[in-house]
């Protein structure tokens, strides 16, 4: 019988990168930005857990705790928006004491300019702190920009992006709130800079109707914008390797984990302590239905 060559339609293309099957078998050798990044492991979840919208920095302390005892893997901490005037060093300096798990420091752009400022106080910013930048439609130049002053500024540190206004969502076509986000990639990785993660988390306050959506839920939405997301082919880890998202309802999580998403946010309540585990419970169950592993270390 004659054997015919493999068709070239049959073969796997491999455009982005190469796999390293013989020197490791935990990471990849990404063409486009020149590293070694890890391989993604779909099958493990972890969760975040995040402060209130609006909370004060006197309740960080307990979030912190909260996620300890949960055995999650971090933290959101949401800073108020006109926090300013030098608080920023006092609040970093008492997150890194308090904690010494992941911990995502949800800033506006401008509040960066008072991290800068306290540089010059000898500021250090501990490991596990990430500075997250918020992203609105026309800020991707500024927010690549104190990317990369960063990067530059203080040794070491982690970087974000997130898409926490629902507006974006309701209103913003997805593909090009995707092609904004590949834009700030792009810019940044050209600088030798890095966005490690890109939290899609809408921020849920009791005035919904303002933004357009009496349901208060963002489900479809959310999905919606993580599939596009997770198409982009852009230098260094996949999207998906990336993206840190809401915990909504089943549905939700169980079409993002079918995306190969494994980062979940579940939100602090008013209702307390017994609101959190019941979400933390609902993302097991779906975890658990889909074959995978929610990560928790509850000996911490």
């Amino acid at each position: 019988m004659m054997m015919h060559p493999t068709a070239p339609s049959s073969r796997r293309m491999i455009t982005s990168c190469i796999i390293q099957r013989f020197k490791s078998t935990t990471t990849y050798y990404d063409s486009q930005s020149g590293q070694h990044v890890a391989i993604h492991d779909e099958s493990k979840i972890t969760a975040y857990l995040r402060t209130q919208a609006g909370a004060a920095p006197s309740s960080f302390a307990a979030v912190l705790e909260a996620a300890k005892e949960m055995g999650v893997a971090g933290s959101i901490i949401t800073l108020p928006p006109h926090q300013q005037d030098g608080g920023m060093a006092g609040i970093i300096q008492s997150l890194g004491s308090s904690s010494n798990n992941d911990i995502f420091l949800h800033m506006q752009p401008s509040q960066y300019n008072d991290l800068v400022a306290s540089k010059e106080k000898q500021l250090l910013i501990p490991p596990n702190i990430n500075l997250c930048f918020e992203c609105s439609n026309n800020n991707g130049e500024y927010i690549s920009s104190n990317v990369q002053s960063a990067m530059t500024n203080f040794e070491g540190i982690q970087t974000s992006i997130g898409i926490f206004n629902p507006a974006h969502l309701l209103h913003d076509d997805p593909m090009l709130v995707a092609a904004r986000v590949a834009s700030m990639i792009d810019i940044t990785s050209e600088f030798g800079g890095t966005i490690s993660n890109i939290l899609v988390a809408p921020i849920i306050d009791n005035d919904d109707a303002a933004v357009g959506n009496s349901s208060g839920t963002y489900d479809d939405e959310l999905v919606q914008l993580c599939e596009e997301l997770t198409y982009l082919d852009v230098p260094g880890s996949t999207i998906k390797s990336r993206l840190v998202v809401s915990s909504l309802s089943g549905d939700q999580l169980e079409e993002c984990l079918q995306m190969g998403i494994t980062k979940y946010i579940i939100d602090a309540s008013s209702d307390g302590m017994e609101s959190v585990e019941s979400r933390l419970d609902m993302l097991r169950d779906v975890v658990e239905e889909s074959g995978k592993e929610l990560v928790l270390d509850r000996m911490r």
